[in-house]
């Protein structure tokens, strides 16, 4: 009898162990602790050469959030790569086969330079730790004000973390081990990408190589006025620097609605006429109704990931419909050539929503 209990008591533990691991999907899963981690920063009186040189660094971390994500993606490894030291291969726009650029794009060409662009301060964020000040904006961000401080990765003068925290690692600190089965914004561990406040879908591997099956499904809302502001969405995240763009008397004419005065986000194509040329998004790049990676519209619901749209609070303008946050090759942190087309490329993804203007 005695026995029997004993059983079912270790059947119960390993159950409820089972479980417990079903639910606590932490950001970082079964890495060694070394790998991101030094207790002394030091080995034989030196440091590893896997180490970045400027340490030692805060929370014990054998580089910064720079040096942590500098590499090469090739669609099995376990870290984002956002920065690399030699040329990614971008493609038309960063989803084609054999591209190697993530959702964000990459940092390289704002560091670098581009072919297409003079002023390479045009093809990404100057991140403090990669980019020097940008050489004409300083540190006022287009549409914002003066932050005073260069842009860095995180924090009071980042975009991820918490933007009540100044410095990278306190801003984020606890965000990588955190539980994120839910995205529900209410921490830096459960908000999208590591963006406080924000919602959303995370592809597995970060929209390497993306199509309409796997991707990011990034939060947007139907508004109804140009001061009708969701916190959530990812629209807002860029507009806490760039608020002209998002905000304000200046967006619309008068009322919510074309005659824009600036192109409109967190705004639903399905307000516009049942036969309006948006009604055939993405146009040439796919068929009516199908979601487009080339320019991917946000949606209310992001539980899961769409391959379809209904034009119903599932077809929303967003910021990065047309730009990358890190960097792209092009100006203006642009998904596509919009400058070189239709010369120096095929792909203009204006038109994914512009259909009747190509």
């Amino acid at each position: 009898m005695f026995g029997d209990i004993n059983v079912v008591k270790f059947w119960i533990i390993v159950l409820s162990l089972l479980l417990f691991s079903a639910v606590a999907k932490a950001k970082i899963v079964g890495i060694p602790c070394a790998s991101c981690h030094t207790m002394h920063y030091s080995q034989n009186g030196t440091i590893l050469q896997e180490w970045g040189s400027s340490g030692p660094y805060k929370a014990l971390v054998i580089n910064d959030c720079i040096g942590c994500h500098t590499g090469t993606n090739n669609g099995s490894n376990t870290t984002p790569y956002i920065f690399s030291s030699s040329a990614p291969n971008y493609g038309e726009t960063g989803t084609e086969a054999g591209t190697n650029t993530l959702a964000g794009g990459n940092f390289y060409w704002v560091v670098n330079g581009s072919s297409w662009v003079t002023d390479a301060d045009r093809t990404g964020h100057n991140v403090e730790g990669l980019a020097n000040v940008d050489q004409t904006l300083g540190t006022t961000p287009p549409g914002g004000t003066d932050l005073g401080h260069q842009l860095t990765c995180a924090g009071k003068y980042g975009c991820h973390g918490d933007r009540n925290i100044e410095g990278d690692f306190e801003a984020l600190l606890g965000a990588h081990h955190a539980d994120d089965s839910v995205i529900d914004g209410s921490t830096v561990g459960k908000s999208y990408r590591f963006l406080k406040g924000i919602v959303g879908y995370e592809d597995s591997d970060w929209e390497y190589q993306p199509d309409a099956f796997h991707h990011n499904q990034y939060k947007g809302v139907d508004r109804a006025s140009e001061t009708d502001i969701n916190t959530s969405t990812i629209s807002y995240l860029c507009a806490e620097c760039h608020g002209d763009f998002h905000n304000g008397d200046d967006v619309s004419f008068g009322s919510w609605g074309s005659p824009w005065l600036r192109h409109p986000t967190d705004y639903d194509m399905s307000h516009t006429p049942s036969g309006s040329e948006y009604r055939q998004y993405p146009g040439q790049y796919g068929s009516t109704g199908q979601y487009s990676v080339i320019a991917p519209v946000a949606s209310e619901d992001v539980s899961q990931p769409k391959s379809t749209v209904s034009f119903s609070k599932d077809t929303i303008v967003t910021c990065i419909s047309c730009h990358r946050a890190h960097g792209t090759p092009y100006k203006y942190i642009l998904r596509w050539n919009y400058y070189g087309w239709p010369v120096q490329t095929s792909v203009n993804g204006c038109n994914a929503c512009h259909t009747a203007k190509d």
